[in-house]
């Protein structure tokens, strides 16, 4: 599959880049059910955007793809109303896209 060569020069397989995108995918899916069922979805989401900017440092050439998933990211912590749920859904639906 090849291999990515990270900013500090290290190099590692595409495929364990590829691997921890779905984690990070599956763990933003699941921000979904979190907010719907009242659970704690604010941390997970801190946890994700410090991932996200860590692997924007070591992975170069991306950095417009990068910007706009954490904008999007941080932005969710705005959307704490009810009313906010349709937006907060859409914004989630689009993190996903962006990260496939």
């Amino acid at each position: 599959m090849g291999q990515v060569v990270l900013t500090n020069g290290v190099a590692i397989e595409k495929e364990a880049v590829a691997k921890n995108l779905k984690r990070i995918i599956n763990q933003v899916y699941k921000l979904l059910p979190s907010r719907e069922e009242g659970k704690n979805w604010e941390k997970p989401l801190e946890t994700l955007i410090e991932e996200i900017a860590g692997m924007a440092k070591l992975i170069e050439g991306q950095d417009e793809l990068f910007f706009l998933i954490l904008c999007k990211m941080k932005g969710l912590f705005s959307l704490t109303k009810d009313s906010d749920m349709i937006l907060y859904r859409r914004i989630i639906l689009e993190l996903l896209s962006l990260l496939n």
